[in-house]
């Protein structure tokens, strides 16, 4: 079944040898891709464009679906895959919008429920029994949406300092609602527009802080690989590559009863890796979701580390031996 599944990927799939678009970036391929671990771009047909994926490894099992947060992209797994994958591929997915997956179309505005429906989509296009997630962030809360509507599909499930959307100030959010609104038709007329350009040093640092320092300026070369071009206007400098309507998703607060009675459903074994660094998923509504969890699921396990909310990406040596020891409890090849 695992050979069949790989092969399906590939003859389905348009696969091309990972190349760098510049030699800046080509110094951060040499750096990340070897010989021991091959990895290759997958681009995958939906209706309105492409879904991009980086594929790392080359055994003939189920890959392991792993899914980035907001406005980051699949390079988010690139110090860590490496320790994950040699006995298990991962499918580092790019959301679209993002990386170099297409953007949906105009007119047209990007919601998180969406998230679970393309998890769906990529199980039904694979034909894959299950699905396994490895997910940061907006990845995680589309993963436990998967997973607990669709308990049956997911055989483990790993989240990296998200599980459900924050509990915020609802009046607030709804005062809020207005400017984005205006700003996301805004964006709706700049899509054909060059976005500003900056010299590598100032996109490095502007992308540091644009995570309020979540990801470290060293870090930031990973994501800056599929996460931004060089522009055509002004030599030597780049920009910004996502999708401008990323920055107004509208994140809609759900009930504290349809989030209980979502997670309640949740069965697969899950490992949840928090950030204590991290102001995420910290208020008292996500701590009390999370203690709900543990009470249901005893396949549930919590580790709480050191870090920012990108810690995976900052520190892999942490973050990996919690996984690696996860995946080998449950009998998943490392």
């Amino acid at each position: 079944m695992g050979k069949y599944l790989l092969r399906q990927a590939i003859l389905f799939s348009k696969v091309v040898e990972l190349k760098p678009t510049s030699s800046l970036f080509g110094n951060i391929s040499r750096k990340l891709h070897t010989d021991e671990i091959p990895v290759k771009e997958i681009e995958i047909p939906v209706q309105w464009g492409r879904l991009s994926a980086k594929l790392w490894g080359t055994d003939q099992r189920r890959p392991i679906l792993a899914l980035h947060g907001w406005q980051d992209n699949a390079g988010t797994w690139d110090p860590i895959a490496p320790m994950l994958c040699k006995n298990r591929s991962i499918l580092a997915l790019d959301f679209p919008g993002h990386g170099y997956s297409s953007w949906i179309p105009p007119g047209m505005q990007y919601y998180s429920w969406e998230l679970p429906r393309l998890i769906m989509y990529l199980k039904n296009y694979f034909k894959w029994d299950k699905v396994s997630l490895l997910c940061h962030s907006m990845g995680s809360i589309a993963g436990m949406r998967y997973a607990s509507v669709c308990p049956d599909d997911v055989d483990i499930y790993i989240a990296i300092d998200s599980l459900i959307y924050d509990d915020y100030d609802l009046h607030l959010v709804v005062d809020k609602y207005p400017k984005i609104l205006e700003k996301s038709l805004f964006a709706q007329t700049r899509l054909e527009e060059e976005p500003p350009s900056y010299t590598l040093e100032e996109i490095t640092k502007l992308w540091h802080l644009g995570t309020t320092k979540s990801v470290a300026l060293e870090s930031v070369q990973h994501l800056l690989k599929r996460g931004a071009k060089e522009s055509k206007r002004y030599p030597n400098k780049y920009y910004i590559s996502r999708d401008a309507r990323l920055k107004y998703t509208l994140f809609n607060p759900e009930s504290k009863k349809f989030v209980e009675a979502l997670i309640k459903r949740l069965k697969a074994p899950t490992l949840y890796i928090k950030a204590i660094d991290s102001p995420y998923a910290s208020d008292a509504f996500s701590v009390e979701m999370r203690e709900i969890i543990e009470t249901n699921n005893d396949k549930f396990e919590c580790h709480f580390i050191p870090g920012t909310h990108h810690v995976h990406l900052n520190s892999p040596e942490t973050v990996a031996p919690l996984i690696q020891s996860f995946l080998q409890k449950y009998n998943v090849p490392i």
